[in-house]
C-alpha cells in the first residue's frame, strides 16, 4: 500500500520544527546538521545570497545588519527589514518563508518527496493579520495548500497521541520563544475540545533574555562606570552581544546552578574596548524572572476562573517551549497550579507532532497526488468518497458516490475489505442517485488501511479508483474555538459584533450597516468607505484591536451612493481563524470580495511617545484617586500597571536603538494600559452603572415578553444572568460586554412594537438644525408626518433611519472608531 505521510511545522520565533506523521508513528524532520531544531534566523550577504539556521545564526554577532531573527512577531505588520549588504528589503513573511522553504527540502531529503501541502501551528491569540501572513508565508514558500492549527491544541493532540488517554481537564502552557499560550482543554471518550485559551502575543523566552540583559547593564555600570543603553543606535552591537550571552546563560542554568559570563573586546559608548565578567545563578535569575513568572500565573488562573474549573480539576498540565525547561519554572508552575506535570514529552517539538497529527484528521496529506493516482487518467470507476481522515470512534462512518462510470460492466456495489484480512464489510449497493454509506470497523490507535473492492450486478470484481482509503484510530479535535471576540467599528465608536469569543470554527454571519457619507462616483480619494475589523472583548472601538479594514475604492462604485446607503456585510472565518468577506450594495447590486486589508496598524515612536505621555497623566491621576481614597484594591491595581508603563518606556527606548519588534509590543501593552485605567477610571460610577442596568433589564426584559422570540428569551435570560454576576464581582469590562447584549436584544424586541418607530421619529425630528444636511432632514420630517398620518411603518422606518444618519458623530468619535464609514 502507498504511505501516505502528514506534515505538521512548528513555525517558532526562536526555532522551527517539523514532523511528519504516517498514521502509526510520528518522524521528526531533521536538517543538514542532523538537528531537530532549525534555528529561525535568515542572513543575506552582498551576493545575495540567502543563508538560513544555524549557518545564519553563526552571524548574529558579527553581522547583526544583514542577519534577522525573532521577526515572527512581526507578522502581518507593516515593517521592512533591511539587509544593507545586499541592498533588498524583506518583509517578515517573506524571512518566513525561507525558514519554509528550508524545512520543505529537508523533507524532500529524509522522505523523498517535496511536500505540497502543510499544517503549521500558530499561537493561540495570533491576530487575524498574523494568521495571514502565515499562511501567504507559506504559499511564498511553495506550499500550495497549509491549514492553521492553534499551537497549544497541536501540543495537546500529540500528548493525547502519545500518552494513555487522561480524562477531564488539561491545561496546555505553551511558553515559547516569542508568545505565551494557555488553553485548557477537555478529554472525553477519545475527543478532545478546546474549552478557552488566554495568553499573550508579547510574553517569550525574548523577553527573559532582555531581563537578563538590563540585569548585565546594570552589572557592567556597577563594576565599571560604563553607563550602557538600549536606546542608542550605535550601541546595538554590543547590545546584541549581551542578549546572545544572556540566551546562552539562561539556557545553561537550566542545566547547572550557576553560570560565568565572560564577554571580551566590547565596545563602550566612545568606542573604547572593556570585558566583561559576571555570575549569574539561579537565585538570582529566579528573582529577575519572578514578575514574568507570576504574569504567565495570573492569565493561567484567569482562564480557569473564567471557565470555572477550580484547583484540584486539571488531571494534567502538558509544558511546551524551550523557556519551560527551567527548572524554577517548572517547579512555580506545579505548584501555583497545584496539577502534575505531563512526563515523557519533548516541549521543543510536541508542537510540530501535534500539527502532523492534526494534517491526518483532516486530510491534508503532505505529498501531491502522482501521475497514477489522478482520478483524470486512473483506470475503473470512479468514486468520490467522505470519511474522517482521523477517527476516535472505532465504527466511523464512509459515504460516496460514483461519479464517472468505467466501460464494461457497470458498477453494482462495493465492500471494503480491512487490509489485514480479518474484518469486511456487506455488500453495499449503489442507491437510485448512484450514492452508498457504510461503516468499517478499526483497530484502536493504529492506521486502518482499506481495499475498496467494486463488483457489478452479476457479483463479478470491477476496478474503481481510488482503490483504498485509510482512517487513522485516535483522539479527534471538535471544532475549535475562536480565541478572540471579531467585530467590525461603527463610526459612534460602538462594536457590532459578528463573532463572540470562543465561537466554534468555522463560522459565518451576515449584518446590514449604513453609511455615514455619501459615496461619490468617480471621487478621487483613495478610497470612498472604511469599514474596520476589530478584535477584543470591549464593546468600545478605540480599546479593542484593530486589525483590518474593509475598503471600498470610489473607482470601483457603479454610481453615487446617497448617506445611508445600506451596506450587507458578510464575514466567514474557517476553521484555521482565517478572515475573508464579502459586501454587498443593494442600491448598485455590486459585490464586493476579498477586501479585508489585514495589517496590524503600524507603531512610529512619535505615536507610541505621544501614546505614553498621556497614559502617564492618566496614571498620575489615578495614583492621587487611589491614595486620596485609600482604596487597597485600587492601589494595587495602579501598582501593577505602573510595573506595565515601566515595561513600556524600555520597550521604546529599544526602538530608539533599532529593535523594530518592541514598537508593536509597546503598541500592544499601550492599548491594554488604556484599557485597564479606563476600567478603573469608569469603576468610580458604578452606582450610576448599576442603575442604567437596572433600568435597561427592564426594559428589555418588557419589550422581549411582548414581541421577542423564544431563542431570544434565552439568551436574554443568560446574558441578564451574566450582568448580574459581573455586577456582583464588580468585573467591569464583563458587565459592559453583557450590558451590550441585553442592550441589543430588547433593542431588538423593541422595534417589533408596531408604535416604536413613531416614538423614533418623533426623537430623530428633534434638533433637526444640527444635522449635516438641515435642508434635507426637514423634507423628511415632512415625509414622516405624511407616513405617520397614513399608518405607513415601513415608510416611517426608512424616514426615521435616514434622519438618523443625517445626525453626524464628532470628528473625535470617528477618529476613536479608527475612521469607520458605517453606522
Amino acid at each position: 500500500a502507498h504511505r501516505t505521510f502528514y506534515l505538521g511545522i512548528d513555525l517558532g520565533t526562536t526555532h522551527t520544527t517539523a514532523a511528519a506523521f504516517d498514521g502509526d508513528q510520528v518522524s521528526l524532520i531533521r536538517n543538514v546538521q542532523g538537528s531537530t531544531l532549525t534555528k529561525s534566523v535568515v542572513r543575506i550577504d552582498a551576493k545575495g545570497q540567502v543563508m538560513v539556521g544555524a549557518k545564519a545564526h553563526r552571524f548574529l554577532e558579527s553581522d547583526p545588519s544583514n542577519t534577522k531573527a525573532e521577526f515572527k512577531r512581526l507578522m502581518g505588520t507593516q515593517q521592512v527589514l533591511t539587509f544593507p549588504a545586499a541592498h533588498v528589503d524583506k518583509t517578515p513573511e517573506e524571512l518566513a518563508a525561507e525558514v519554509l522553504r528550508t524545512i520543505r527540502a529537508d523533507v524532500e531529503q529524509q522522505l523523498g518527496f517535496l511536500p505540497e501541502k502543510a499544517v503549521i501551528s500558530v499561537p493561540a491569540l495570533f491576530e487575524l493579520p498574523q494568521s495571514a501572513a502565515t499562511t501567504k508565508a507559506a504559499k511564498l514558500a511553495g506550499f500550495t495548500e497549509v491549514e492553521l492549527i492553534q499551537e497549544p491544541i497541536a501540543s495537546a493532540l500529540a500528548a493525547g497521541w502519545t500518552q494513555t488517554e487522561t480524562p477531564g481537564f488539561w491545561l496546555v502552557y505553551d511558553l515559547g520563544g516569542g508568545t505565551f499560550d494557555i488553553s485548557l482543554l477537555q478529554s472525553e471518550e477519545g475527543q478532545l475540545r478546546v474549552v478557552g485559551n488566554d495568553g499573550d502575543n508579547f510574553l517569550g523566552g525574548r523577553d527573559f533574555d532582555w531581563v537578563i540583559v538590563d540585569w548585565m547593564i546594570d552589572g557592567i555600570n556597577a563594576q565599571t562606570g560604563i553607563k550602557l543603553s538600549r536606546a542608542e543606535t550605535k550601541q546595538q552591537r554590543t547590545i546584541q552581544k549581551l542578549k546572545q550571552a544572556a540566551e546562552e546563560a539562561k539556557i545553561e542554568l537550566s542545566q547547572r546552578n550557576k553560570v560565568e559570563i565572560s564577554l571580551q573586546s566590547l565596545e563602550d559608548p566612545n568606542g573604547e574596548a572593556f570585558d566583561v565578567d559576571l555570575v549569574l545563578d539561579r537565585e538570582i535569575q529566579k528573582g529577575l524572572f519572578a514578575s514574568l513568572f507570576q504574569r504567565t500565573i495570573e492569565i493561567s488562573k484567569r482562564l480557569c476562573q473564567t471557565h470555572h474549573v477550580k484547583q484540584g480539576d486539571l488531571q494534567r498540565i502538558v509544558l511546551v517551549g524551550g523557556p519551560t525547561m527551567m527548572p524554577e519554572l517548572r517547579t512555580y508552575v506545579q505548584s501555583e497550579l497545584q496539577a502534575p506535570l505531563a512526563q515523557g514529552l519533548d516541549p521543543m517539538t510536541l508542537v510540530a507532532q501535534g500539527a502532523a497529527i492534526y494534517a491526518a484528521s483532516a486530510g491534508l496529506g503532505a505529498q501531491g497526488l502522482k501521475k497514477e493516482e489522478d482520478p483524470a487518467t486512473s483506470k475503473g470507476h470512479q468514486l468520490w468518497l467522505q470519511y474522517p481522515g482521523m477517527s476516535s470512534d472505532e465504527m466511523p462512518y464512509v459515504i460516496g458516490r460514483l461519479v464517472t462510470k468505467a466501460e464494461g460492466p457497470q458498477l453494482a456495489s462495493l465492500q471494503f475489505v480491512r487490509e489485514d484480512g480479518t474484518w469486511q464489510s456487506p455488500e453495499v449497493p449503489l442507491g437510485a442517485e448512484l450514492d452508498f454509506f457504510t461503516q468499517v470497523m478499526l483497530l484502536p490507535r493504529r492506521p486502518n488501511v482499506f481495499l475498496i473492492e467494486g463488483r457489478d450486478a452479476k457479483g463479478e470484481k470491477t476496478p474503481v479508483s481510488p482503490s483504498q482509503l485509510c482512517i487513522v484510530h485516535g483522539m479527534t479535535l471538535s471544532d475549535p474555538p475562536l480565541s478572540r471576540t471579531i467585530g467590525v467599528a461603527l463610526a459612534d465608536n460602538d462594536v457590532h459584533v459578528y463573532f463572540e469569543r470562543g465561537t466554534p470554527l468555522p463560522a459565518r454571519n451576515t449584518a446590514t450597516h449604513y453609511t455615514v457619507e455619501g459615496i461619490s462616483k468617480g471621487d478621487p480619494t483613495a478610497f470612498a468607505l472604511k469599514i474596520p475589523v476589530v478584535q477584543g472583548e470591549y464593546p468600545f472601538a478605540h480599546l479593542c484591536r484593530l486589525v483590518g479594514t474593509l475598503e471600498i475604492p470610489a473607482s470601483k462604485v457603479s454610481q453615487t451612493l446617497p448617506s445611508g446607503t445600506k451596506i450587507e456585510l458578510t464575514l466567514s472565518l474557517d476553521r484555521s481563524g482565517q478572515l475573508s468577506a464579502q459586501a454587498l450594495l443593494p442600491q448598485s447590486g455590486q459585490i464586493f470580495d476579498e477586501v479585508v486589508h489585514l495589517l496590524l496598524p503600524d507603531a512610529s515612536i512619535e505615536s507610541l511617545s505621544s501614546h505614553l505621555e498621556k497614559i502617564s497623566l492618566r496614571l498620575s491621576s489615578l495614583r492621587q484617586n487611589a491614595f486620596r481614597s485609600k482604596d487597597k484594591e485600587l492601589i494595587s491595581h495602579t501598582d501593577k500597571q505602573e510595573m506595565l508603563f515601566a515595561e513600556v518606556k524600555r520597550d521604546i527606548d529599544s526602538v530608539l536603538g533599532g529593535d523594530v519588534d518592541a514598537a508593536q509590543k509597546a503598541r500592544r501593552t499601550l492599548l491594554e494600559l488604556d484599557a485597564n485605567i479606563e476600567v478603573f477610571e469608569d469603576k468610580k460610577k458604578w452606582l450610576e452603572v448599576e442603575n442604567e442596568a437596572q433600568d435597561r433589564i427592564a426594559i428589555a426584559l418588557s419589550n422581549m415578553s411582548k414581541y421577542g422570540t423564544e431563542q431570544e428569551k434565552n439568551l436574554l435570560s443568560k446574558a441578564i444572568e451574566a450582568l448580574l454576576e459581573a455586577q456582583k464581582n464588580q468585573d467591569f469590562k464583563e458587565h459592559q460586554r453583557q450590558f451590550s447584549i441585553v442592550r441589543r436584544l430588547g433593542t431588538a424586541a423593541y422595534y417589533r412594537d408596531p408604535g416604536a418607530w413613531k416614538n423614533s421619529f418623533l426623537q430623530a425630528a428633534e434638533n433637526i438644525e444640527n444635522t449635516s444636511n438641515p435642508s434635507q432632514a426637514k423634507k423628511l420630517v415632512t415625509e414622516g408626518w405624511m407616513a405617520l398620518e397614513k399608518n405607513d411603518t415601513d415608510k416611517l422606518r426608512e424616514v426615521t433611519k435616514a434622519l438618523w444618519e443625517l445626525h453626524p458623530e464628532s470628528a473625535d468619535v470617528r477618529k476613536q472608531s479608527h475612521e469607520s464609514g458605517i453606522r
